[in-house]
């Protein structure tokens, strides 16, 4: 009733009711008005961003106090760059970074037995501390010289106390203090806020985002909060779990093929990020998959496909952007599995490189991404963040004005005259424990080619300018402890986490229409599986008793930095709350043990059987399977059950051996805290399922490429990976998903390009509900180039998402293929070639399903290239139907490629002819 009155969604929204009480169509009313009535922030012009760089990097002249040699457990202030801070009451100046301070006491607070120090402590001067680490009347070379002036700190080496080891006591160590004159632009080069504790392993220290620079308070220099990662804002610590949005994994959002769904996520990202304090996210993960056990694959939000990868790619950074957060796009490059990723390379062939692995990083260039994160493996035998060839791609040929900064702990090389601007985490990169070195130190930096410090500076402070960070950061660590405690979630944002779950979920089966369930075709259901009930992980809660480690990850979210804990809505609490609300019975068997699920599933009208597997950072999978033994399981049930639905959670590839044995299947990437939600809106009919694969489902681990153990790992295969390898067999083929409903496609037409920027050739289609229920489709074009271009199969360069239509209800479909779509990568030229010649738009529903086929030419063609050729071909088979039957149309249409089934030469004249 508020709606039908509201005069907009706007207008709606002031005046509804709570998100989680609304209607269906109220929701998606609320979710529109939230994104139109946004107050999208604007980046600066990256030209006017750079002038205030330069302005900037002009008044850097004021040294900087380096502090070096210190112990263990002082050692996260080693190699800090400390900025004069203002002068104490006695006149003394104090320096301070990162919530550490340098300063002069004198006569330790009256004790005149206690002479004058300066001292190092974690706590500001004049305030209550306990002795950190102190210069006590030895500062000097001799010992007889007391700490000396008050107006300058002893600078030098000299002999401090402080504890060493596993003791207390305090001991003498060599500390070096000294002015470093560039300090302030290193600062802008060189992370901070990890520690190394005596055996353990690099510590955050608490409080601190993931990725750190200082503030620069001299200069209006916010410091750069970065938090990992791209599918929402980490919670490191067990006390921030719950206070952010858990959404679907970017996998997930791939499956959507949704591009403004993708846009309103990347800007709750944003809200989220920037309501805790963050002024940068750690994404977004692009990687095109080639490994299909890459234990990442679940981050990437290209799937397996460069041009889905580059339309979702630029609407998560405009997206993200759009909040005044700016995005990091990773992993630059060749990052496509996570076996030996330390030190592992890869190599592959220039064309392979720009058409199947570049073209979502170009992507986020052109969205204005602020930073590009380099990887840790080696390409082509040098490390990733010191290669020269890809990253002069980077700066130069690409075209990426921001920063380079690397993984965590991936320099392995003072490597800012190659174009790596930034090292992180700022610890533990170089050789040793105590007392190593780091790449990116004032010593390292000051023997660099001062341009090139300069040109690195100049990039990491356009970005702040360009994303107007000096008027927007909220805090610097140490200080955020309240930003990250805030609860920043919303209802708006769990019920677009909600939403962007069910539209993820890929109904792969659907055999006699046993979905959607209702109580008309089911007044029983059995929830089977140990997935169907799984926890979420915290790697940092107490007593999980999962036997996990920081790489683990759940049903839900997959593991290492991208891991995201939450209070999750299971399968079982989802699919039993609506099962409930409609008086069906719901039985459950939430084990994997077989004998009792087949009891359970004998008594039910359908079981649904929930399965699932997951994988983490650092590892890849060692297999394709769901874990547990669920195959016996399903096996079991199936053979007993009336009906059986399987549902999979997983972060990325499956084979399902059973799948020919089972009435439905359902496949969902990694769903987030709405998981449970998202599946009931779906099975029940609330929503229609509207998810396409983003990645071919193999019938058989054969049917993919490997991780490799070796060294060297050269990509053989080129462009032949997913659908692109005509000798892998998909059980479930790239592109596919069903829905509650049929479509018709019309033949497509040439039609004019004029006025239309960027247009090189047109194809409109018309698209009809056959069914009778509403829903969108998704349609595709594969374009299948000249042989000049080398390619192993048709290519995805277009897709539209329908409106959802109702029953009967048609809509056209226009595709422009601009003239990149129409290109190859020439080895020759090292560019960008367009190719000429015939080609033909295959045009359909998925990879593999291919409606209509349409040819045309670009540039010179053969005589049986040309549009108006085509048509008279197709007129012709229309002929040879009428007059000599289906034999003599197709030996016709065998002379005209073009067309790929007698479907298509039924069609009226009329149609053929139409914009002929």
């Amino acid at each position: 009733a508020v709606l039908s009155e509201a005069s907009s969604c706007a207008d709606f929204v002031a005046r509804s009711p709570s998100l989680p009480a609304m209607s269906r169509a109220a929701r998606a009313c609320a979710l529109s008005a939230l994104v139109a009535g946004a107050a999208a922030f604007e980046p600066l012009p990256w030209d006017e961003a750079y002038k205030k760089a330069e302005a900037t990097l002009a008044r850097m002249t004021v040294p900087l106090i380096e502090v070096s040699g210190l112990c263990q457990k002082q050692i996260f202030a080693d190699g800090l760059l400390f900025q004069p801070q203002g002068h104490l009451e006695d006149g003394s100046p104090y320096y301070g970074v990162g919530g550490m301070y340098l300063y002069f006491e004198p006569s330790s607070y009256g004790k005149q037995e206690t002479k004058s120090r300066w001292i190092l402590s974690e706590t500001e001067p004049h305030k209550a501390r306990s002795s950190d680490f102190e210069c006590a009347g030895t500062c000097n070379k001799t010992a007889s010289v007391e700490c000396g002036s008050k107006d300058t700190p002893p600078l030098g080496k000299h002999t401090w106390l402080m504890q060493c080891g596993h003791t207390d006591k305090l001991s003498e160590q060599s500390v070096t203090l000294r002015e470093v004159p560039q300090g302030e632009k290193y600062t802008l080069l060189r992370g901070l806020g990890w520690e190394h504790p005596l055996g353990d392993w690099f510590n955050l220290r608490k409080w601190w985002y993931i990725g750190n620079t200082p503030a620069i308070p001299r200069l209006d220099i916010p410091s750069l909060n970065m938090q990992d990662a791209a599918g929402g804002f980490r919670t490191m610590w067990t006390e921030t779990v719950g206070s952010v949005t858990v959404f679907p994994s970017l996998l997930a959002m791939a499956a959507t093929w949704n591009d403004k769904t993708v846009f309103a996520f990347g800007q709750a990202l944003g809200k989220e990020f920037s309501a805790k304090g963050a002024n940068a996210i750690l994404g977004p993960s692009v990687n095109v998959h080639r490994v299909a056990r890459n234990g990442r694959n679940f981050e990437y939000l290209s799937g397996e496909d460069p041009y889905l990868g580059s339309k979702l790619t630029t609407a998560y950074v405009v997206g993200v952007q759009s909040e005044g957060i700016f995005g990091v796009a990773k992993h630059w490059v060749f990052n496509e599995q996570e076996t030996r990723r330390n030190g592992e390379s890869s190599e592959v062939d220039d064309k392979t490189a720009w058409e199947l692995y570049l073209p979502p990083f170009q992507a986020a260039i052109d969205a204005g991404v602020g930073a590009f994160m380099c990887s840790y493996n080696k390409v082509d035998g040098i490390d990733s963040c010191s290669n020269p060839k890809y990253l002069d791609i980077l700066h130069n040929k690409m075209g990426f004005r921001g920063f380079v900064q690397s993984d965590w702990w991936a320099t392995h090389a003072n490597s800012i005259e190659s174009g790596l601007d930034q090292e992180m985490p700022g610890m533990g990169s170089g050789e040793g424990t105590e007392g190593h070195r780091e790449y990116y130190d004032a010593d390292e930096l000051q023997d660099s080619a001062p341009e090139a410090v300069d040109e690195a500076a100049k990039r990491v402070l356009a970005v702040m300018y360009r994303m107007n960070l000096p008027e927007t950061t909220k805090c610097a660590p140490p200080n955020c402890k309240e930003y990250f405690l805030k609860e920043v979630t919303t209802p708006e944002h769990i019920q677009l986490a909600r939403r962007a779950a069910a539209q993820s979920i890929v109904l792969l089966k659907n055999q006699n229409e046993v979905l959607p369930l209702s109580p008309a075709s089911a007044k029983s259901i059995a929830i089977i599986g140990a997935a169907a009930d799984a926890p979420s992980y915290d790697p940092n809660g107490a007593g999980q008793g999962q036997g996990g480690d920081w790489a683990t990850g759940d049903y839900y979210s997959g593991g290492g930095s991208g891991h995201l804990a939450g209070n999750v809505v299971t399968p079982f609490d989802g699919l039993r709350a609506k099962a409930k609300s409609l008086n069906m019975e719901v039985m459950e068997s939430l084990t994997d043990d077989p004998i009792v699920a087949a009891q359970v599933a004998k008594k039910v009208d359908i079981a649904i059987i929930v399965a699932g597997t997951t994988s983490g950072e650092s590892r890849d999978r060692l297999n394709l399977n769901l874990d547990g033994d669920v195959d016996k399981l399903i096996d079991a049930v199936r053979k007993v059950a009336k009906k059986t639905i399987v549902l999979v959670a997983a972060p990325g590839a499956v084979v399902m051996p059973w799948r020919n044995e089972v009435d439905g299947i359902a496949i969902m990437f990694l769903g987030g805290q709405e998981t449970g939600h998202a599946w009931a809106d779906v099975l029940f009919g609330e929503q229609v399922p509207t998810g396409r694969l983003p990645i071919m489902l193999p019938e058989t681990e054969a049917d993919t490429v490997w991780p490799s153990d070796a060294a060297d790992v050269p990509y053989t295969e080129g462009l032949a990976t997913s659908y692109r390898n005509p000798a892998f067999k998909a059980a479930f083929p790239f592109g596919h998903g069903l829905t509650y409903t049929t479509f018709e496609h019309e033949a497509p037409v040439n039609k004019t390009c004029a006025g239309a920027e960027g247009c090189q050739y047109r194809l409109r289609t018309c698209v009809r509900n056959a069914g009778e229920v509403a829903a969108p489709t998704v349609v595709q074009l594969y374009l299948e180039f000249p042989p000049q271009a080398a390619q192993p199969a048709p290519l995805l360069k277009a897709f539209k998402r329908t409106r959802a239509m109702a029953p009967g209800v048609s809509e056209e479909i226009t595709f422009d293929l601009s003239t990149r779509d129409l290109s190859y990568w020439d080895v020759g030229q090292d560019d960008w070639v367009q190719a000429t010649g015939s080609f033909v738009a295959h045009i359909g529903e998925s990879s593999a399903d291919i409606r209509h086929s349409f040819k045309f030419c670009n540039g010179p063609c053969t005589q049986e290239g040309s549009n108006l050729g085509v048509v008279i071909g197709g007129l012709g088979a229309v002929a040879a139907l009428l007059v000599g039957g289906v034999a003599a149309a197709l030996k016709l249409l065998s002379k005209k490629p073009g067309y790929t089934s007698i479907e298509e030469v039924t069609q009226p004249a009329s149609a053929l002819l139409h914009d002929a």
